[in-house]
């Protein structure tokens, strides 16, 4: 679990976009005091030797030029199943995704990312640049009718044990009443829940027919650090017609980082969310 949580994840893939990963990955272990480790994934056995060479050598130049000792570890697999593998052996708290816009939250080192993103555990960050140097930290964790939506607050909580945070409740207003009445009742819960963490917090209604958009401008007027967002378990048949707009938040065009986070039953158990 991620209370118990020793290790950052960063996926490599020897070009830049891994660098902004790292760079994000960094800055959460400088907070946290986590470790972070290098990860790449190979389909033959006979290529691991190679692969853990360069890696050392990336570890070894970071060390040099950032002054950071970072692990490096090689898995035999598919990317989705060697990661999981992987941060299962090394109780990983968080993973760190570097992708170039939206050509590359389509197609990461061969998989389809939203399908390996929506199937983790643990969460997830998907960043598109370098981290900015800022002397507050914000968030932005989107609350709506469905009462998975309250598990945000679970990695809110868990970040403010290491970051001084500003939170952003937003939730949208739709047209039948019963659906707002829900949202409602989970934004009291989310404020109730983030008073009693002590928590610094305000609160922000957009139309639910430009919800994520809204989110994206919101944020930058508001120089947001992160986005919280809330995956599908897994992706169904349509998804492979259609393109899911969590593809259009995760790869915002304001280029801010996307916490990924899919819920599970064993959530429920940690904290009141009932």
């Amino acid at each position: 679990m991620i209370e118990n949580g020793k290790t950052i994840f960063v996926p490599w893939d020897f070009n830049g976009v891994s660098e902004y990963a790292l760079d994000h990955a960094l800055f959460y272990s400088s907070k946290s005091k986590l470790d972070v480790c290098l990860i790449y994934i190979v389909k033959r056995e006979s290529l691991v030797y190679e692969t853990k060479v360069k890696l050392d050598k990336i570890a070894a130049d970071i060390l040099a030029r950032k002054g950071k000792r970072v692990r490096t570890i090689v898995k035999v697999g598919s990317f989705h199943s060697g990661l999981k593998e992987a941060a299962d052996e090394n109780q990983a708290a968080m993973i760190f995704v570097g992708i170039d816009g939206f050509k590359g939250i389509q197609k990461y080192i061969g998989t389809p990312i939203l399908n390996v993103l929506s199937g983790a555990v643990i969460p997830s960050v998907v960043v598109q640049r370098p981290k900015r140097t800022r002397s507050t930290f914000s968030l932005i964790c989107p609350i709506d009718q469905r009462k998975e939506s309250k598990l945000l607050l679970r990695w809110i909580a868990f970040l403010a044990r290491f970051i001084e945070l500003k939170v952003y409740l937003v939730y949208p207003e739709f047209e039948e009443f019963g659906q707002n009445k829900k949202i409602f009742r989970n934004v009291a819960f989310a404020k109730n829940f983030l008073n009693k963490e002590k928590i610094s917090f305000e609160s922000e209604c957009f139309s639910v027919f430009d919800f994520n958009n809204s989110i994206v401008s919101f944020s930058r007027k508001r120089g947001v650090d992160l986005i919280l967002n809330l995956t599908k378990k897994e992706l169904d048949y349509r998804s492979f017609f259609t393109t899911p707009k969590s593809h259009y938040l995760i790869a915002n065009n304001e280029k801010i980082p996307v916490m990924c986070i899919t819920p599970t039953r064993t959530m429920w158990k940690y904290i009141p969310f009932k």
